[in-house]
């Protein structure tokens, strides 16, 4: 048997095509900033929130305005109530809606368009966070 591979040239120039379509897809991600990581986690959150002294030894840059989602009321970082139609974040501020972990994705959508900021970023509250608020809840 003779193993001519001529007849794959329409296979060859499909690979090529689909390996430039791929890398230009990549480089299109990377340049609009989808790997630059605009989701919170809980730990940065925590300790954004923290004090200023602790913000600058972490090195985490301090988040400028959070809003607090817990047992159907909306607060600030200070734990005072906040009406999240009046959001309007400044230019260049960031946004972070911190919500219980535990809460149903139905509703977590639900608090989630209540909150008209664009790039609002959405966070778990951490186990810290959570004791206080169950402590002054009580």
């Amino acid at each position: 048997m003779d193993m001519d591979h001529s007849n794959n040239a329409m296979t060859e120039i499909a690979l090529a095509l689909a390996m430039g379509f791929f890398s230009i897809m990549i480089l299109t991600l990377v340049s609009m900033g989808a790997g630059n990581g605009t989701v919170a986690d809980g730990a940065a959150l925590a300790q954004a929130s923290a004090s200023p002294a602790n913000q600058s030894r972490s090195g985490v840059k301090p988040i400028d305005r959070m809003i607090i989602y817990h047992s159907g009321q909306f607060m600030d970082k200070e734990l005072q109530p906040v009406d999240p139609a009046q959001v309007v974040p400044a230019e260049g501020e960031r946004v972070v809606l911190a919500l219980d972990p535990e809460i149903p994705m139905s509703e977590a959508l639900a608090v989630r368009s209540q909150v008209p900021v664009g790039d609002l970023i959405v966070s778990a509250l951490t186990p810290e966070w959570l004791a206080v608020l169950k402590e002054k809840s009580q």
